[in-house]
């Protein structure tokens, strides 16, 4: 994606803007896993004690009450683990949600004429994938980094009132967990960030082709866009491994480093309770404690492994922020503040307006008055800066300097209709996409626009006629057909204004001529501004205005 480069902000900072307000339920779901786990720590105690009262004094009575313990604390231990897991769950959809609104509310403030603007394919992969990579984090990562912090201090705890041995063999091993995850922690993140991107670009690829499959049929080019997919998917399942690889290598690592770590208290405790080994507790190690002390040492590593797997959740969670702040906090270029003082068009003025992109000057400052019902060409070389002009009359763009008026009020709108290159269409009805700019109208109208914009064969063409389904862009019309059928949904717009950027561009003359006839008997009584390099457009408009000399002040000649 050709984006603007995010402002230098730190990830883990937008991570947690994204959380904001459930950064409560987050840590209310931590403390509830932490009670969990005391819960079952309480629960091995129970279970020592029993094994000891059977074993040492065969009563069965104190086993049974042990036991019934053990039952009492294991249902309120489901019942912490179901709190945690349900306010986890609540939270992290809460927060994809209004990272999603947030996203679609930041792609409608993006304006049209920004080239960067991501492509549907990439927008998708944000809204979809990128977003869903914050929930493992939510689910997994908070309550397993609190876990982390407390529960194996409180394990040592433990272990320190038995035996001053078995938390040293503890305190030794369980560091090795946190310092090797620091170093795969970089290398895991990176590896998230390349394989989010292919992603992104490979979504975005993908709708290219097939948006232009016919295209790539007539060139004969099936094949070789074919191979390049087959490419870039290819190197996504290479990313996607190298992710799945670091994880798996990092996982068995940490296993190893907890086995041996409860190995060596299993070998205290057995050679103590065989008497063979007299130190390392407080007078003698019953077996009670002994059991104790052995049960409870994998719940020491338990919080730390969970913590080094979940922290591969925050290395994606990490990279799919840095694609979601490029576009949240990228420096695009910005649609104008619009307020609902609404008004029927009487003049349009350019009062000193300039227009500069990333520095570069595109329009100089010139002042413009059109007035309502008049018909305008804006002519000049490609790249003069006619579609960024239509931009600022559309105020699809703000102005760097000066005003563009309405009525003499930089606040007040017009109803402003668009004919451009290739007019969008959604898939659905016929109907529905001529309603665009307003609710369904009576069947007169509609055949009123039809006719006005010579699109009578059009819909005979159609089967269903107005209940025929447009596909996405178009895609079964062709491009002379879409055009009439953008005119006809411009003629049931009742717009005073219409702008349209080379509406006869890549049509035949005859598609053209009736393209132009229909744009022109639509703008009769509306104001119409067309840039253009078509002779004809130029021959009927009324008022034609060369680019080139808006800075000089000339207003345009007449026709």
């Amino acid at each position: 994606m050709n984006r603007p480069e995010k402002p230098s902000t730190d990830d883990a900072r937008l991570l947690t803007t994204l959380v904001g307000e459930n950064s409560r339920a987050l840590t209310l779901g931590g403390m509830a896993s932490i009670l969990a786990a005391f819960l079952f720590i309480a629960e091995l105690a129970a279970i020592a004690l029993a094994i000891d009262s059977v074993l040492r004094t065969s009563s069965s009575e104190a086993a049974l009450h042990y036991l019934a313990l053990f039952m009492l604390l294991a249902l309120v231990r489901i019942a912490a683990d179901g709190l945690s897991s349900h306010v986890l769950a609540k939270a992290a959809e809460a927060v994809k949600l209004r990272t999603r609104t947030r996203l679609v509310d930041a792609l409608a403030e993006i304006s049209p004429v920004d080239k960067r603007r991501p492509h549907a394919g990439e927008i998708a992969s944000l809204i979809t994938s990128h977003v869903e990579a914050l929930g493992p984090y939510l689910t997994r990562y908070h309550a397993a980094r609190l876990r982390a912090a407390i529960v194996p201090l409180f394990v040592l705890a433990v272990t320190a009132c038995f035996s001053w041995a078995a938390t040293i063999v503890l305190m030794v091993a369980g560091p090795l967990i946190p310092v090797f995850m620091a170093l795969i922690g970089g290398k895991a993140r990176i590896a998230s960030e390349k394989q989010l991107q292919e992603v992104g670009s490979m979504n975005g690829a993908l709708l290219d082709r097939l948006q232009s499959l016919t295209t790539l049929k007539l060139f004969d080019a099936v094949p070789r866009a074919a191979a390049t997919l087959l490419k870039e998917g290819n190197s996504i399942r290479t990313r996607t491994m190298t992710v799945l690889r670091i994880a798996f290598l990092s996982s068995a690592v940490l296993e190893l480093f907890s086995a041996l770590g409860v190995a060596f208290v299993a070998v205290y405790v057995g050679f103590n309770l065989l008497g063979h080994v007299s130190f390392g507790a407080y007078g003698e190690l019953t077996l009670s404690a002994g059991l104790f002390v052995l049960m409870i040492a994998p719940e020491y590593f338990r919080p730390l492994r969970d913590f080094a797997a979940a922290y591969h959740e925050r290395a994606a969670a990490l990279a799919a922020c840095r694609e979601i702040g490029s576009l949240l906090e990228g420096n695009w270029i910005a649609l104008p503040q619009r307020t609902k003082n609404f008004e029927p068009l009487r003049s349009l003025q350019a009062a000193q307006a300039k227009l500069t992109i990333s520095g570069k000057t595109i329009i100089p400052a010139f002042g413009l008055c059109i007035e309502r019902g008049e018909h305008v060409a804006l002519i000049g070389q490609s790249g003069s800066g006619k579609s960024m002009l239509l931009a600022l009359f559309g105020r699809l763009i703000a102005p760097t300097e000066g005003k563009i008026l309405v009525n003499n009020d930089a606040e007040t709108n017009c109803d402003v209709a668009w004919l451009g290159q290739r007019p969008a269409f959604l898939q659905g009805s016929l109907a529905s996409n001529l309603c665009l700019y307003r609710s369904e109208p009576a069947q007169a109208e509609f055949a009123s626009a039809i006719r006005l914009a010579n699109a009578q064969r059009v819909v005979e063409k159609f089967s269903r006629g107005y209940h025929e389904i447009i596909r996405e862009n178009a895609a079964n019309v062709s491009g002379g057909e879409a055009q009439r059928l953008a005119i006809a949904r411009l003629a049931l717009s009742h717009a005073d204004l219409i702008l349209a950027d080379e509406p006869t561009e890549h049509l035949d003359d005859e598609t053209a001529q009736a393209v132009i006839d229909g744009m022109f008997s639509l703008a009769l009584g509306r104001t119409l501004i067309v840039a253009t390099h078509d002779p004809r457009i130029v021959k009927r408009a009324g008022r034609i205005i060369d680019v080139a000399t808006l800075a000089g002040g000339h207003n345009g000649a007449a026709a």
